[in-house]
């Protein structure tokens, strides 16, 4: 046999034994891919090794991707995190707002009134109130949970709207609840009581009197520390029922800012006389203009009536330190303390009062509420009070229930 030909039978049986030992690691890899699942013997046939392999044995299962929440879910999410922090309440006592929204028609009556005091060592006081024309106003309100909104026209005096500037903001939850208020008075004012004065001579009173300027900003946050048995929003927002009495201590924070202009030489001049020698000197204040900075405490009741029927009542003072414009903010934290308790006219006490009357059936509603805000300035020998008071009427519906209080076959509406 020649070399050619042994070299050729040699190249031959390389050939052979590298099929076989291919065709081996083959059939290994089967069994490991397949495995014994149901001990069975998956030996891939040379002839199509792919169809002992499935295709989960080769692709990666993939992880589906975490399906974003469509906006309607979100405000769900929203409004069961809103209840659970803010409208934390106990039904056996407080029984909760059934429906998603709300529409009222109130009226809403407005009365300010301002005291001016002034007195001088020799012991002769004097005073004046002032009152802005009263406002009377009725429109709808449409709200949605907690928030409503809504528009008064004052059908008495609309011509009087460009002198007289009202804004209030109410919030009642469970827990926390918050008023803001701002009233601007461009001397729309009638002189009301006085006294001090020659009797002879003060036959004023609903006499118009253009000569004080008001700006009054306000800002109360409160805390309920009973929620879970005691309802504000039964009382002022018929958003909830109390469904037996009771009671809650209520902890907050105020802030105040009060600027007043007073012209006393527009006063009529019965009061003034001829030369102002009828007026006091303490009482020709030109105005005022501070901050109050406050600490409220107070308590409110529900007393429930009769069933669906609430009375309700609270008080809330308020200490705080008046900073007057003109003194420095930049003071040390000592000398204003120091200058706070030695000159006790720098503390002052404001009050906030409610009192609601209402029925209730969850489905309508009709009743009435009255607010008072009362501010106070005083320094040596000359006082301002300053009364703002609210009255309001109102009746209404609420409409289309939640989701989780709506049963099957019952009409939502």
């Amino acid at each position: 046999m020649s070399i050619a030909t042994i070299r050729t039978v040699a190249a031959l049986i390389a050939v052979f034994f590298s099929c076989v030992l291919t065709m081996h690691g083959q059939d290994v890899r089967g069994d490991s891919l397949v495995g014994d699942k149901n001990n069975q013997n998956s030996v891939a046939s040379f002839s199509d090794p792919k169809e002992s392999l499935t295709v989960s044995d080769t692709i990666p299962e993939k992880i589906p991707k975490k399906r974003r929440k469509s906006i309607n879910e979100f405000i769900e999410g929203w409004q069961r995190d809103f209840e659970k922090t803010f409208d934390d309440i106990d039904e056996t006592w407080i029984e909760p707002n059934f429906y998603n929204y709300s529409f009222m028609l109130q009226n809403t009556n407005v009365y300010q009134s301002y005291y001016i005091r002034a007195g001088n060592d020799n012991g002769r006081k004097q005073s004046i109130q002032l009152n802005p024309t009263a406002a009377f106003r009725i429109g709808p309100y449409f709200g949605w949970r907690w928030l409503f909104l809504g528009y008064t026209f004052d059908v008495a005096r609309p011509q009087k709207a460009g002198k007289q500037t009202e804004f209030t903001l109410s919030l009642y939850s469970s827990r926390i609840g918050f008023d803001f208020v701002y009233v601007k008075n461009n001397g729309n004012y009638t002189i009301g009581h006085v006294s001090g004065f020659d009797s002879l001579k003060t036959n004023v009173r609903g006499v118009k009197f253009n000569g004080m300027r008001n700006n009054t900003l306000s800002f109360n946050l409160y805390y309920v520390f009973n929620h879970k048995h005691f309802s504000y929003p039964a009382a002022f927002s018929q958003s909830t029922i109390q469904r037996k009495s009771c009671g809650s201590w209520m902890l907050g924070l105020r802030y105040d800012k009060q600027k007043c202009t007073f012209n006393h030489e527009l006063l009529p001049p019965e009061l003034r006389g001829e030369n102002d020698e009828y007026l006091m000197d303490e009482l020709k204040n030109t105005g005022y203009d501070y901050q109050n900075y406050n600490i409220s405490f107070g308590y409110g009741y529900n007393w429930v009536c009769a069933r669906n029927l609430l009375l309700a009542v609270s008080v809330m003072p308020s200490l705080g330190y008046r900073h007057t414009k003109g003194q420095s903010h930049n003071e040390s934290l000592q000398t204003v303390t120091k200058n706070m308790w030695m000159d006790v006219r720098n503390l002052n006490v404001d009050v906030v009062s409610r009192l609601g009357f209402v029925w209730n059936t969850s489905r309508w509603y009709v009743g009435t509420s009255v607010v008072n805000h009362l501010f106070n300035y005083g320094k040596s020998n000359y006082s301002v009070t300053n009364a703002l008071t609210y009255f309001n009427v109102y009746a209404g519906i609420n409409f289309y229930k939640k989701k989780k209080y709506h049963k099957n076959g019952e009409r939502r509406w």
